[in-house]
């Protein structure tokens, strides 16, 4: 009887002491949310009426804003605002906050321009730098030309002079120049002028006559190749012109000579059309045709075709599109393919890359060259397409584009 007495006292005991507890836990979180309700939970600060970023930190925005409402604010001793004059101050810190809120949109509006201008001052200095590194290459100028007489069906060229020429001497004796060159006709033309000394300024007036017609010579390239004889025989550069606008009229030319290439180098054409779509978020490219296609002597005829790739940091990862295989005729071919490019995004620059394929029955599929539009192209004239197609939305622009190694 007496265990069992003690047993009772025990659990009474006990039950006391956890309500004890329970009671303290209840009251220390009655005391607690009245602290953090109470309006003198923050301190005053002159700085936290314009920055209410420091308060989120710890309530929430329509809470501070109801506080605001409803309690005063802690002012400095000696100084008891009245009600209407509380009302007034609450509505002039609801009134800052929207104007900060409105400032903060003009501040990214700003933000925006500010990164778009600066992305488009970063095209303007890879574009002068390509721009260099692409006169760094230059070796020379040569003056050229062109005229064709319809009566008789010939064409006339005419090198005349070379001007600015830069070339390391071969050996101890100053080499003597020359130029090589070739129409590239189905079964090419080749021609080659006399030897001079070399020098800065080198005068050549050698004309060369072909019989040819006229049709024939605007689908092709005249192409002059700068020959440096010293101890050994040596291609130093090189310079391409299309005849597409060659006509009774004698035209004059002055070609840049660059580096000469060391692998094999196609002087094909792709005519090209771009448009760009804002509205819908993309870049249209049309394929049409290409002509001044290398000549074969392989008894198998050749099938060429196009592929285009869109190349953007950051976009959408774009399917590689791909143009339907014809046969050339007369070193032409033609397509006219549409493809559409989604942009992953306006801001950040984008190129497309085009390549021209060929392949027969039996042999696989070799790529000629490539034509890349962008703001880094080599091809100047693929530079100025795409500032033209980017500068104009919903312009189609068209152009041939002469092929640059892939």
């Amino acid at each position: 009887m007496e265990c069992f007495k003690n047993c009772c006292k025990n659990f009474l005991q006990k039950s006391e002491k956890e309500h004890e507890t329970q009671a303290s836990a209840r009251c220390m979180y009655t005391q607690r949310k009245a602290e953090l309700m109470s309006p003198t939970y923050f301190s005053f600060s002159p700085e936290g009426l314009f920055h209410q970023g420091d308060v989120s930190a710890y309530s929430s925005p329509g809470s501070a804003r109801r506080e605001t409402l409803k309690s005063p604010r802690p002012h400095s001793p000696g100084w008891s605002p009245k009600a209407g004059s509380q009302q007034r101050l609450s509505s002039s810190l609801l009134d800052l906050s929207s104007l900060r809120t409105s400032g903060q949109g003009l501040g990214s509006t700003s933000s925006t321009l500010s990164s778009t201008s600066s992305m488009r001052s970063s095209m303007e200095s890879s574009m002068e730098s390509v721009a260099l590194s692409g006169d760094e290459q230059q070796i020379g100028k040569i003056c050229v030309r062109l005229s064709y007489q319809e009566d008789v069906e010939q064409v006339w060229i005419t090198l005349t002079q070379c001007s600015d020429l830069n070339l390391d001497a071969d050996g101890a004796e100053e080499p003597k120049v020359a130029f090589k060159g070739f129409i590239t006709v189905p079964k090419p033309i080749q021609f080659k002028t006399c030897t001079r000394g070399y020098s800065p300024d080198v005068s050549f007036m050698q004309s060369f006559v072909f019989a040819l017609r006229l049709e024939q010579l605007r689908s092709s390239a005249l192409v002059l190749r700068l020959q440096a004889h010293g101890a050994r025989k040596r291609t130093v550069a090189e310079s391409v012109l299309s005849l597409r606008t060659l006509g009774p009229q004698e035209s004059e030319h002055w070609l840049v000579l660059k580096a000469a290439s060391k692998s094999p180098v196609c002087h094909s054409e792709l005519q090209l059309s771009t448009c760009f779509q804002p509205v819908n978020g993309r870049v249209q490219l049309q394929v049409l045709a290409v002509q001044n296609l290398p000549p074969t002597s392989s008894p198998l005829s050749l099938r060429f075709f196009v592929t285009a790739e869109m190349q953007q940091v950051g976009g959408v990862e774009t399917k590689k599109k791909k143009s339907g295989a014809v046969k050339a005729l007369e070193g032409q071919c033609q397509w006219g393919e549409t493809f559409h490019f989604l942009l992953g995004s306006l801001e950040q620059p984008c190129s497309l890359s085009v390549r021209l394929y060929s392949y027969s029955s039996v042999r696989r599929k070799r790529c000629l060259g490539q034509v890349l539009l962008g703001f880094d192209s080599p091809v100047p004239e693929a530079v100025d397409q795409w500032k033209d197609t980017m500068s104009h939305p919903e312009k189609v622009v068209t152009a041939w584009l002469r092929l640059s190694a892939p």
